[in-house]
């Protein structure tokens, strides 16, 4: 039996552990130990099979999660989460997010920022290794898409019928998060900072999912693409998914901060007409009147947002929008997020945008008309690149000719953040980027509140086997102020 547990996020009131079994049709009773005292649970969603239709002999599944509810331990500090079944036990650590932020002079709120991770090229375990070690310790895990590349590598020849598929897929998922018992690279280490939020992106299902791609055959049939997203749709609700995300999104105030994170992958159409639920517009609308009237009633207030995709991006054009991915602009439903941004702009409250998905890292500022900050993004992306056919030859093949002059680049296959955001209208900001981030990598955003508002540094840490390159290529950026009074 394998075992793999870890701290999905909750709301306020909730400590939830998602517990994973792998080899045994029977899973074993579960058990907890906070700190040296034996914790039963409040609530259990019991074991049910993981979705990826690996059975035993008699035709019983073989693979299974559970979802318990701890009641938080009695403290601020970080404390230790040890979960037994059977014969084996996993640890992780948690710490319960706070109602407020702390203040200059006290330990920071901790939000580590990670996306697109490929497994096949994370040999040397270098990410696990980075994340276990980090400092400080995060306070709340952001895995913002990508988790897991169920469509490549691209040349792989996917089962078409059901089973076979869901086994293939499944065994992504499995080598992910049960990395550590099953030794091999993974994401056991950057999950087991507690609490882990996981938003998804196209690659959960396929690239640019829901539309088809010429290169993945299941994707060319209706019926194929059908098969491949109920399959995809149910190992991101039974790995990812936190109960508390069900409806699209997710929403945590931490004042200050009003922190709202959404999906806007799962229920895209093919056409462009609506990215997010009908749920979530109603969330976003609602996220942007409570910071308002914490505004009004002279509170200060900051929104931080989220989505699986960058929010300052050009709109694909008619071919792009299909080869490529669809990006948000491309919805028609994009201008319920710009409509909601725009009328906090005007009122004086700025926002923080995260995300990751474009293969490159940067900071953006942003300023109003009347030359005060309101906006910030900041992207991590990828913390472990895919390898892409053809245009990694074409990179190889340039930079050794670059190498002969002298000029090579340390990461030729990495896409380069672009130099300026010139052709980018957004919301009647003039925006500036204030740093561009190359190479395997994550983020660690450290905040503090401040009189009217708060203050956040970001430290970019390469994750890059090469050691000299992590130490050359980690950088702390900041702190950059958000305030509206």
């Amino acid at each position: 039996m394998q075992l793999f547990a870890y701290n999905q996020i909750g709301q306020p009131d909730e400590l939830l552990v998602w517990v994973g079994v792998l080899d045994v049709a029977t899973p074993p009773p579960v058990s907890f130990i906070i700190d040296g005292k034996t914790i039963h649970p409040v609530h259990i969603s019991p074991f049910e099979p993981l979705g990826d239709a690996v059975c035993d002999a008699q035709g019983q599944p073989l693979n299974h999660r559970a979802i318990y509810c701890l009641p938080w331990p009695d403290t601020n500090a970080r404390f230790h989460i040890h979960v037994a079944v059977g014969d084996q036990q996993v640890s992780l650590s948690s710490r319960r997010p706070p109602a407020q932020l702390p203040g200059k002079g006290s330990d920071s709120f901790n939000l580590l920022l990670s996306s697109c991770y490929y497994q096949p090229n994370d040999k040397s375990h270098a990410l696990a290794s980075l994340i276990n070690n980090i400092k400080p310790e995060p306070d709340f895990t952001l895995l913002a898409g990508d988790q897991v590349y169920l469509d490549l590598p691209s040349s792989q020849n996917l089962p078409k019928d059901k089973t076979g598929l869901a086994q293939t897929l499944g065994k992504k998922y499995q080598l992910n998060w049960f990395s550590e018992s099953l030794n091999q690279p993974g994401l056991a280490q950057v999950l087991r900072h507690g609490p882990v939020l996981c938003v998804p992106d196209d690659h959960e299902y396929w690239n640019n999912f829901p539309l088809f791609q010429v290169q993945l055959n299941n994707t060319h049939r209706e019926q194929d693409r059908a098969s491949w997203r109920d399959l995809a749709t149910q190992l991101y609700q039974r790995y990812q998914m936190s109960p508390a995300q069900s409806a699209g999104f997710f929403r945590q105030d931490i004042a200050p901060l009003s922190m709202l994170f959404l999906d806007g992958r799962s229920d895209r159409d093919e056409k462009g007409e609506q990215m997010f639920n009908d749920v979530t517009h109603v969330a976003i609308e609602q996220w942007a009147q409570d910071l308002l009237a914490r505004k009004k009633n002279n509170l200060p207030a900051v929104g931080l947002l989220s989505s699986g995709q960058a929010l300052l991006i050009e709109k694909p054009g008619r071919w792009a929008r299909k080869l490529a991915d669809m990006e948000m602009p491309n919805y028609k439903d994009f201008p319920v997020l710009t409509s909601a941004l725009s009328t906090l702009f005007a009122q004086g409250i700025p926002v923080l945008y995260i995300t990751g998905d474009v293969h490159w890292g940067r900071i953006v500022e942003g300023k109003n008309p009347r030359g005060n900050i309101v906006f910030y993004e900041v992207i991590a992306s990828p913390s472990r690149l895919i390898d892409t056919a053809i245009t990694d030859q074409i990179n190889s093949v340039k930079d050794a000719y670059r190498d002969l002059k002298g000029k090579g680049k340390d990461f030729p296959k990495h896409p380069e953040a672009p130099r300026d955001t010139d052709d980018i209208k957004f919301a009647n900001l003039s925006l500036d980027t204030q740093h561009r981030q190359q190479g395997d990598h994550v983020a660690l955003l450290r905040f503090h509140a401040v009189p009217g508002g708060l203050e956040f540094s970001v430290d970019f840490i390469c994750t890059d086997a090469n050691e000299k390159k992590r130490r050359e290529y980690s950088s702390t950026h900041g702190p950059y102020k958000l305030v509206s009074i």
